[in-house]
């Protein structure tokens, strides 16, 4: 079978490797039909995540049917479609016992550190599965439930509520999907993106204030929407640090940081705001028990799911996919690999 693989940084190539077996009563053979770039396959691919093992077969945002069950597995059959869920946890470490599985000791992720989905068959435990109606939705649109369970968890993390006036920093595929999962919440979003393109998409996720940041400015318009209190909730989803440190300043009391961004040094922050607000400052990793609600909710999601997905390319073309993806000015959001 055909496997995308990055060699090691910088040097990713389509393989011809062995098809998986199953090999254990709870697992499933899975025929992969449609899996989504991610920016953190481009990291693995570039060498820029810290957690990478290689070589490494990489891609978790996917779809596809089910193939063989193991003998333990009673609750699929073959010619089932289904979503995969990344993740692997111990269940046992502090994390695990408080709920946070998401962030275990011994977490696993497809596509890191063990072998992803951008290939042709898959053998997961039944554990990482979730059925949803083929007749419901696409392959490709059943692709981009993973990336709105990151939004869902996101928003969890931030608990936004009705009435709630927030702050989406960056309208890139995950602060698109960020705004709508908020959007649904009951909130009044606010979308700040410098890039045209983006920011034009961001009406449709949701979004019920628009500003381009290097035009526009942000705090003033804060500050006549709060009548200078402030947003209630940002979520900085633009991958820019200083923007968390902004971030402290322009939050009412009580408000809520969810820092989506990864700095490479660390960021300041100022302690006099956070504690004279009572702000809370939260991460956000990966995603637990998103999935259910999630695939539940999708059919009624699927005018904006067909507008993120913007390209949409066979296997063989993964290259001009990534050449796709790093366009900045391209306009692409999500970009799909299709297998079949």
């Amino acid at each position: 079978m055909k496997a995308i693989t990055v060699i090691k940084p910088n040097q990713i190539e389509m393989l011809e490797v062995e098809k998986p077996s199953i090999t254990s009563p709870d697992q499933v053979l899975v025929r992969i039909r449609a899996t989504g770039i991610c920016g953190s396959d481009v990291h693995v691919a570039h060498g820029t995540n810290p957690y990478a093992v290689y070589p490494r077969v990489i891609g978790h945002e996917a779809s596809g049917t089910v193939e063989e069950v193991g003998d333990g597995v009673t609750d699929l059959n073959p010619g089932d479609g289904v979503v995969f869920e990344p993740i692997t946890y111990c269940g046992t470490c502090y994390a695990c016992r408080t709920g946070h599985h998401n962030v275990c000791r011994e977490l696993k992720v497809l596509g890191c550190s063990v072998d992803g989905t951008f290939r042709e068959y898959a053998v997961v435990g039944r554990s990482q599965l979730y059925k949803y109606h083929t007749d419901k939705m696409s392959f490709v649109q059943a692709a981009a439930c993973e990336p709105y369970t990151i939004g869902a968890q996101a928003n969890w993390r931030g608990n936004v509520q009705p009435g709630d006036v927030v702050l989406v920093h960056g309208a890139g595929p995950i602060g698109l999907v960020v705004a709508d999962v908020a959007k649904s919440r009951g909130a009044t979003v606010i979308v700040s993106e410098p890039n045209e393109n983006r920011l034009a998409m961001a009406k449709a996720f949701g979004a019920d204030y628009l500003i381009n940041p290097m035009k526009e400015d942000l705090d003033a318009l804060i500050g006549r929407l709060t009548g200078g209190e402030g947003v209630n909730v940002i979520f900085e989803a633009a991958g820019v640090p200083e923007l968390l440190t902004h971030a402290v300043e322009v939050l009412s009391p009580a408000g809520r940081l969810v820092a989506m961004t990864f700095g490479k040094e660390p960021i300041p922050v100022n302690f006099r705001a956070l504690n004279a607000k009572e702000l809370t400052i939260l991460g956000t990793r990966h995603q637990f028990q998103k999935f259910p609600e999630t695939v539940e909710q999708f059919p009624g999601r699927l005018d904006r799911v067909n507008q993120l997905i913007t390209h949409v390319f066979p296997a063989e073309e993964f290259k001009k996919a990534f050449d796709v993806l790093a366009d900045k000015n391209g306009g692409a959001a999500k970009v799909v690999l299709t297998f079949g």
